[in-house]
């Protein structure tokens, strides 16, 4: 009869365990900070969403240029979580009234988005210039 005394069932199971901890990493990294930037030459007032740590904030009536520096979980990763910002300021919208939005990452700009429509947005997990 096999038989598996206590010490041996310790040992697969703490294995078992090491195993999955590699196989699914834990989410537990810290924070990275990343900035978002809203400007323009021709608009001087937007309102704002963006994405920090804690989930998604909301500037209304932010004066432009405007930047923040914002925690974020996961930068790169689509939303609800990755990093995001977009802009509004369709009450003032036109031909040739620009605004950019962009989101800079580790100093290097990882999306920038630069409309006339009256809403602009960036993703961090959608890299592009425009």
């Amino acid at each position: 009869m096999n038989r598996v005394t206590r010490g041996q069932c310790g040992a697969v199971i703490c294995a078992a365990v090491n195993i999955a901890a590699f196989a699914h990493p834990g989410s537990a990294a810290a924070d990275e900070v990343v900035t978002y930037e809203v400007v323009s030459d021709t608009v001087a007032v937007a309102n704002i969403e963006y994405q920090d740590a804690t989930g998604r904030r909301t500037v209304e009536g932010a004066t432009l240029p405007w930047r923040i520096d914002a925690p974020a979980r996961a930068v790169l990763d689509p939303p609800p979580m990755g990093s995001q910002v977009r802009a509004d300021w369709r009450p003032s919208a036109a031909p040739t009234r620009w605004v950019s939005v962009r989101i800079v990452y580790r100093g290097k700009v990882i999306c920038q988005n630069t409309l006339d429509v009256g809403d602009a947005a960036c993703y961090g997990a959608t890299p592009r210039i425009t």
